[in-house]
């Protein structure tokens, strides 16, 4: 064969190598945009109107919870803040009865949900301690403004926002308790891990809290056998690009020591989303006064619906520890 068809035939061969490397890579990062378009972008768009479902599953404690908030939906009020970046956020505000009281419960949903999934959670706090309640809508989420979710990052400094929302009206004296699930959860830990965190907080409950963005979409590729790696790379670059955060920055474990009120964790035996591993750890990493229950035969989030009865009373058990801590700081 002549060297200048040899060399013809490299050349293609050199080609194709080239063109087919280049189709990978393109399929690749789309692969990738998709991704972060998924993982990132609000999940729904935002309602001008806040209305009331057609129907409402009642078969699970949260749809009773649900049911519950919007047979009395009238005693809620429409709250709205905006926050340290401009972004408009919403809230239901329940008032409690008595004027003089100054607790606070402020209640976090979870990535993708409803904040009326935070029912359940509130009809319960509200018979365990007197206090105002505040369900918050997570920015990118129902009534509140933002066009992606940070997964407990951006949400963590909102909180601030709502901190100072209670001490306006209850006094600068308002004792406040924070419960989470699921990434609002993972929220109200790194908020905790700031300095010059909110000295009114008294306690956190955390329900099935996500360690990181990181660790969940982990989880989700090992389901499908996956490798994250190179997905994961490519999705911190575009989130630094887009949106100035590292996803990283999400890992409520790294500086979990630095948390100072009283944390009390609940776990499922069975989450695949926030696994009893890395909860584990984060529980680990705790130095604070601080209880894990990991629950048998639950997913995410379904403590409560698995063990009902002992669910309410660790709530309890611990509303009283976070109380006689008051007590012997002279703050109550």
């Amino acid at each position: 064969m002549p060297d200048n068809a040899v060399t013809i035939i490299v050349i293609l061969v050199v080609l194709v190598l080239l063109l087919g490397l280049g189709a990978v890579y393109i399929a690749f990062l789309s692969v990738c945009d998709a991704e972060f378009k998924r993982i990132f972008s609000r999940p729904r768009p935002q309602p001008q109107v806040d209305r009331s479902p057609k129907s409402i599953d009642r078969s699970t404690i949260f749809g009773r919870g649900r049911n519950w908030f919007y047979t009395y939906r009238r005693e809620w009020l429409s709250m709205r803040v905006k926050s340290f970046d401009g972004t408009v956020l919403s809230s239901y505000y329940r008032p409690s009865s008595d004027r003089d009281c100054r607790n606070m419960v402020i209640l976090l949903h979870d990535y993708n949900e409803h904040p009326s999934q935070m029912a359940a959670y509130a009809k319960l706090l509200m018979k365990k301690v007197q206090c105002h309640c505040l369900i918050l809508h997570s920015r990118a989420h129902h009534m509140s403004g933002g066009s992606y979710y940070s997964y407990g990052l951006a949400e963590s400094v909102d909180l601030d926002t709502w901190f100072a929302f209670a001490r306006s009206r209850l006094g600068e004296d308002c004792r406040i308790y924070i419960m989470g699930r699921g990434t609002g959860a993972t929220a109200a830990l790194l908020a905790a891990e700031q300095k010059g965190f909110c000295p009114n907080v008294c306690g956190i409950i955390a329900d099935s809290p996500m360690l990181s963005l990181e660790a969940r979409i982990k989880a989700e590729y090992a389901r499908k056998n996956k490798n994250p790696a190179p997905v994961m790379y490519r999705l911190r670059k575009l989130a630094l690009r887009k949106y100035g955060f590292d996803p990283r920055m999400t890992d409520c474990g790294i500086n979990a020591g630095k948390i100072r009120v009283p944390v009390l964790i609940f776990e499922g035996a069975e989450d695949k989303i926030s696994l009893p591993e890395d909860v584990r750890s984060l529980y680990d990493n705790l130095r604070c006064r601080k209880r894990m229950i990991v629950v048998d035969n639950a997913g995410h989030n379904m403590e409560y619906e698995c063990s009902q009865a002992m669910y309410e009373k660790e709530i309890q058990k611990f509303i009283e520890s976070c109380i006689l801590r008051l007590v012997k700081h002279g703050r109550l």
